[in-house]
């Protein structure tokens, strides 16, 4: 079980939540655009922060955002979500 460091039990509970709903939606077979995936990103940290804002903090944000640029890469998406909750193309190399 991922341990998103947040300072309860509770708090990582909604931030697993949070990352299996969002994981859900990217590997439907419904196409997100980067906006949908950031809106998202940014509607699930809100709704975590009501009750836990240490899900603010760099820990809980950066394990938030790798998790689901995972998903995003896993479904073929061309772009990932960055610690700050901003869009990224996928550089090629």
């Amino acid at each position: 079980m991922i341990d998103y460091e947040m300072f309860s039990e509770a708090g990582n509970i909604a931030c697993r939540a949070m990352v299996e709903e969002t994981t859900k939606r990217i590997l439907s077979k419904e196409r997100l655009t980067p906006k949908e995936v950031q809106e998202m990103y940014e509607n699930g940290m809100s709704k975590i922060n009501r009750e836990h804002n240490e899900v603010w903090d760099t820990e809980p944000r950066g394990h938030i955002a790798h998790n689901i640029s995972q998903a995003l890469k896993q479904a073929g998406y061309a772009f990932r979500i960055n610690f700050w909750g901003d869009i990224v193309e996928n550089q090629c190399n």
